[in-house]
């Protein structure tokens, strides 16, 4: 009897060790985290990361290249994002390169796009920071044309009361 318990015991922990490890698998592949790919890691700082997070898409050119290995904030000022890129790109993108961020879609995820510079340079190793082109902020965008649409009504306010006063006048008129 003993015997018995001890061999469920084993085959308990067997079967609970081998769901967590598929648990675990399902979950890294899940997340595009390139678990059986050959990579190099590449480097961005911003200021603003606008969403981005661990697990986000990194395109060049439009190109799947990666993903988003982590967020890591330096500063107050600076945040560094830690790209995974795939082995394949080691050949194509250069240290000259620009990261911005962008969206997936209208209104999708949040993806890292690196952009190919006009400039000449070395092709970007393991562990370099590449440039980033400052993107810009929906937010950014809605201010501006908040104040450009108070504008419009405040001139259309004036215009119509201008016309208003032109009609009412009798010396252009002649009556």
């Amino acid at each position: 009897m003993a015997k018995r318990l001890v061999n469920n015991v084993k085959l308990g922990t067997f079967v609970l060790g081998g769901l967590l490890f598929l648990v675990l698998l399902l979950y890294m592949i899940g997340r595009n985290s390139n678990l059986f790919g050959k990579t190099y890691v590449l480097k961005a700082r911003f200021e603003n990361i606008q969403g981005v997070v661990a697990g986000n898409n990194v395109r060049f050119s439009g190109i799947h290249a990666g993903t988003v290995k982590k967020v890591k904030i330096l500063s107050d000022t600076v945040i560094e994002v830690t790209m995974i890129i795939e082995t394949k790109m080691k050949s194509i993108i250069r240290k000259t390169a620009l990261v911005s961020i962008g969206t997936d879609g209208l209104v999708g995820n949040k993806v890292v796009n690196i952009v190919p510079s006009h400039e000449p340079g070395e092709f970007a190793v393991a562990g370099d920071i590449l440039p980033v082109k400052k993107a810009i902020a929906t937010d950014d965008m809605l201010q501006t044309l908040y104040k450009t649409n108070n504008d419009v009504a405040v001139i259309a306010a004036d215009l119509k009361t201008t016309v208003q006063r032109i009609n009412n006048s009798s010396a252009l008129w002649g009556c």
